[in-house]
């Protein structure tokens, strides 16, 4: 996504689903399936009550938001004010926990806010420092939440000591290496596994959405063979093995439900290919269900 000149961000207010919009490069023309994507313009992005408007320089920003005023006192709603900003894509601003800023040579820098990262920081210190819990117990309640956050934020710029943890591992080690029990070989597995690694998706692994398509325009052939190429490794694999459809009820997977890797012999240490099946998660959580009742 590049942005050009200024944005007007923050609609806090304005209760809508997630959506694109658009415009061909060549205002007198439109976009198709043919399009390629150097034509194709992004002039805005909401998901749910947030919203970015990126705006070209001919535009007035302060009258765009003008009709977005008007727009929404009509519905008896309002912009907030104090969540509204007009700024210089290259002076960067936050949006769903990401930092977005066009650095000098024109280039799109993604990196975690510095408020997201501030409340990270905040929950894994809770846990390293609460006396309440020993390392191994510390361990493990940090493991989801790294691992999580590293997730959410794959397609980040992760470089650096900061993002890396680096400091906060470190000091995680540091306690846990305190306690009696652990030494500096235990400890060192400890924080492995309270910060677990996950695979970076920075230099373009997200799949763009192809011309005018759709997620509700009911061609599913497209929306599942383009997910499937948002997973990794051996998820994907399976995935192109059946054709990107679930394993088991046989419909095709979109992204209205999760992808699930389903160990067909039971046994989770066995990973190898034919052992290992794509499906719905409510086709999972059924299978499991049935071998529980029995």
């Amino acid at each position: 996504m590049w942005f050009q000149n200024r944005l007007v961000c923050g609609l806090k207010r304005l209760c809508l689903q997630f959506a694109t919009h658009r415009y061909h490069a060549k205002s007198n023309r439109r976009i198709t399936d043919k399009t390629q994507g150097k034509d194709i313009k992004t002039p805005s992005v909401r998901y749910a009550d947030d919203m970015v408007i990126v705006l070209r320089p001919q535009d007035d920003a302060n009258e765009i938001l003008g009709r977005i005023d008007e727009f929404l006192a009509i519905r008896g709603m309002k912009v907030s004010e104090k969540k509204t900003k007009i700024t210089d894509a290259k002076d960067g601003f936050d949006f769903l926990g990401w930092n977005f800023k066009v650095k000098a040579n024109g280039k799109l820098n993604i990196t975690p806010s510095v408020e997201n990262f501030k409340k990270f920081r905040e929950k894994v210190k809770n846990i390293v420092n609460c006396s309440n819990y020993g390392s191994k117990v510390k361990a493990e309640k940090l493991a989801p939440i790294v691992r999580g956050w590293r997730n959410y934020h794959r397609f980040c710029d992760m470089s650096g000591s900061r993002f890396s943890l680096w400091f906060m591992s470190h000091r995680a080690h540091t306690v846990f290496n305190k306690e009696t029990k652990n030494d500096r070989e235990s400890s060192v597995k400890l924080v492995q596994k309270a910060f677990p690694t996950v695979p970076s998706s920075l230099g373009g692994a997200y799949v763009m959405v192809k011309g005018n398509k759709s997620p509700y325009d009911g061609d599913l052939t497209y929306w599942s063979q383009r997910n499937s190429k948002l997973y990794d490794g051996t998820t994907s694999k399976a995935l192109q093995k059946q054709n990107h459809s679930c394993g088991q009820c046989g419909m095709k997977l979109t992204s209205e439900e999760r992808v699930h890797l389903h160990h067909i012999d039971g046994n989770h240490d066995n990973w190898k290919p034919k052992n290992l099946q794509a499906i719905h998660e409510s086709c999972h959580d059924y299978l499991h269900m049935g071998k529980s009742e029995s």
